[in-house]
């Protein structure tokens, strides 16, 4: 027997509206089609008509799930531009904004796959860490989703000498109860048995497609920004980038827990070290001639901002994000899955359509 089962555009286990067209038989998926496109604005075409305020509030909207990185891909290409550096408390700042921001990101990704699978129980509990990062957030940003708080130079918004120590506070215990989460999760038997050898993507068609961030290394490539050009200030913290081999919503799960976790601790090793310094700047009127890039890891994987300005604002904007899904990936992902593995699968990939859109 066979059939077509559309999913979407709107469903729980995804972000942004996207569809999948599965045709199966006897229970297996033989053939997918997939369409997006529902929610294309046209940022970069709408970024050179805004003075650099607006800019920098369209820019920080254009995801909520990658706010903060994709403001701080945009002011480090302007920084570029400006032949300015920062001080060392808004580098750290931005650190720990990054990875509150990738934290509250995998956690929900990870919950979602959970889900899928039937383990509520467990998936409630993530929901519960993601809060207590977005809580974290809004006391370091102003908001649980980050406003527009990076701006060539340093930052529009300081962390108070109370709020500093309230977040400190928080991660001690988070970090401790997501380590022994993940303890207890690894090694249990059904999530083995609905997650391993389960929408495999193998490191050599990672490669072809071009995948990055955590759905490239945890199909065994070794590539993280943060590592491989350090901005901000990573260069001076511990960063442990995490792989994976095995390529399937296993390995996808464990590797973003992983990451949450490792992220936990790099915000804390931050703010331990904030200096007493002034991180505020104001927004300049007019930018200088030229051109510059600038690339940062977000959650999804590297997006990059390429900028050009006439001398007075912005006369070209480039803004390349990691590849999301897409016909070939989907058939790649779920040719011969079972009916049952296709929520989890697409899940794991925790795609992020406002990226893909912008």
């Amino acid at each position: 027997m066979s059939y077509s089962l559309a999913l979407g555009p709107f469903h729980p286990a995804w972000l942004g509206p996207q569809r999948f067209i599965l045709r199966v038989a006897d229970d297996r998926v033989v053939d997918v089609e997939y369409q997006n496109g529902f929610n294309e604005r046209g940022c970069a075409e709408r970024l050179l008509r805004l003075p650099l305020p607006d800019a920098l509030h369209l820019v920080a909207r254009i995801c909520g799930e990658c706010s903060f990185a994709h403001s701080l891909a945009f002011c480090q290409a302007i920084e570029q531009m400006q032949r300015r550096s920062i001080g060392m408390r808004a580098a750290l700042l931005r650190v720990a904004i990054a990875e509150l921001e990738r934290t509250a990101a995998h956690l929900y990704a990870a919950s979602a796959v959970l889900r899928a699978i039937g383990l509520d129980q467990r998936s409630v509990l993530l929901d519960r860490f993601c809060q207590q990062s977005r809580d974290m957030l809004a006391l370091v940003t102003g908001g649980r989703i980050p406003p527009p708080v990076c701006a060539p130079g340093g930052l529009l918004h300081d962390l108070t000498p109370v709020e500093r120590q309230e977040v400190l506070a928080m991660l001690p215990g988070m970090s401790a109860d997501l380590y022994r989460f993940i303890d207890r999760l690894i090694d249990q038997r059904f999530l083995l048995m609905r997650t391993v050898e389960v929408g495999v993507l193998p490191r050599a068609a990672a490669e072809q497609f071009g995948v990055r961030g955590p759905l490239a290394r945890a199909s065994g490539i070794r590539r993280d920004v943060r590592v491989d050009q350090p901005y901000a200030a990573y260069s001076m913290l511990d960063v442990q980038p995490i792989v994976q081999e095995g390529g399937d919503v296993y390995a996808r799960l464990l590797l973003i827990l992983l990451e949450a976790y490792e992220s936990v601790k790099l915000v804390e090793s931050a703010l331990q070290r904030l200096p007493e310094e002034d991180p505020l700047v104001e927004l300049p009127h007019e930018l200088p001639l030229g051109q510059a890039s600038s690339v940062v890891e977000g959650p999804r994987g590297a997006i990059r901002y390429t900028l050009e300005s006439d001398g007075v604002r912005l006369s070209r904007v480039q803004i390349d994000t990691p590849r999301q899904c897409d016909r070939l990936l989907a058939r790649t992902l779920l040719s011969r899955a079972q009916l049952d593995d296709v929520i989890a699968i697409l899940a794991s990939l925790a795609v992020c359509v406002a990226c893909a859109e912008q």
